[in-house]
């Protein structure tokens, strides 16, 4: 039994000793930034409207983007501007976007999609390739559960 109690007081004397040695600066930025930007997983809900896109298949990409400059400017595009330089985008930001695509027809059952967002993502875009005028572009939440309605002329986003 005092073998026990020692071996336990012992250890706990050693990792009280590492505890309050501290980490290095440069492990608790990371372990903050990690805590702070991992987010998990994201599920998508999506319904479309029975006339969707004018009667016309969807295209809807969701972009996970690592890299903070990119973010802003994907943030300043519209879907148009996306879907145009995807490529070029692709090929220039490669390790700092991850892109999920779908294409969907009018009135179709989506089953819920889920993912995990990397744990470096600095933030999400949707992009809805609509034939319609307008941006049809939105950020979205790297976590958690979101609901994309498909409409007409333009889609909307509810996170919760």
């Amino acid at each position: 039994m005092n073998r026990c109690v020692l071996a336990l007081c012992f250890t706990l004397t050693v990792m009280g000793v590492l505890v309050g040695c501290g980490v290095p600066k440069s492990v608790a930025k990371r372990a903050a930034r990690t805590s702070r930007v991992s987010s998990g997983k994201l599920f998508l809900n999506v319904a479309l409207s029975s006339t969707a896109n004018q009667n016309s298949p969807v295209a809807v990409d969701v972009v996970l983007i690592k890299d903070k400059a990119f973010l802003k400017t994907a943030q300043g595009l519209s879907a148009n501007d996306w879907f145009v330089k995807k490529t070029q985008f692709l090929r220039q930001f490669s390790k700092a976007v991850e892109v999920k695509s779908w294409e969907w027809v009018p009135g179709q059952s989506v089953k819920t999609i889920s993912f995990v967002v990397p744990v470096d993502t600095q933030g999400a875009m949707i992009f809805a390739n609509y034939a319609s005028p307008g941006p049809h572009s939105a950020p979205l939440p790297t976590g958690g559960k979101v609901t994309v309605f498909l409409d007409d002329d333009d889609f909307t986003v509810e996170s919760k």
